[in-house]
């Protein structure tokens, strides 16, 4: 796989949101939003990066946003508009609801992933996390095709294409904060 600094990646700030009740991405957990804790991950690696959303509160970040191209289709629609918008053979996809993301996971997913693979992916403790991993640009027309055909769910995808799954031993790194009774769990227990 090329180096970490020479893939682009593409942080998922899409959904609805809905069990948070606000835009999950812009949620503060002690102070810093969750995409800002990400981001900051990202730019410490010297990773170019995107977001793709249509909603422009996150413009105030000062990434180029992108809008879905397949609108109302999920995540999956979400990694089609950032394949198609990059030049490289693989980009970094990362949903923007993992506020305790950090550099060990990232390098213990680029350092282990092996380059013929098409989609290399976190798991964790027998959970995957599919929206946390590589993804290579040669998926694009299968995504499409996935899409047009109303396939949506992201691991059917994945499990149809060459991959590899990654064992993540901080499986608190890849936690998703949905909802405000996570997230006030979360800073309970939390010293950052």
């Amino acid at each position: 796989m090329e180096p970490l600094d020479q893939i682009p990646a593409y942080i998922l700030c899409g959904g609805k949101s809905s069990r948070m009740n606000t835009e999950k991405g812009l949620v503060k957990l002690q102070e810093k939003t969750f995409i800002g804790r990400i981001t900051s991950i990202l730019q410490s690696k010297n990773i170019l990066l995107k977001l793709i959303t249509e909603n422009e509160n996150y413009s105030e970040m000062g990434y180029e946003i992108l809008p879905d191209i397949y609108k109302n289709k999920g995540p999956l629609a979400g990694i089609q508009s950032a394949l198609a918008d990059c030049k490289k053979e693989s980009i970094l996809i990362l949903s923007c609801d993992i506020p305790l993301f950090n550099s060990q996971t990232l390098t213990a997913l680029h350092s282990n992933a092996l380059p013929e693979k098409e989609v290399v992916y976190a798991t964790a403790n027998g959970k995957d996390h599919p929206l946390v991993g590589f993804y290579k640009k040669s998926l694009l027309k299968k995504l499409e095709n996935a899409l047009d055909n109303n396939d949506l769910k992201v691991m059917n995808f994945v499990k149809e294409q060459n991959f590899q799954k990654i064992e993540i031993n901080d499986a608190r790194s890849l936690s998703n904060i949905n909802t405000p009774l996570e997230l006030q769990e979360l800073e309970n227990k939390i010293e950052l």
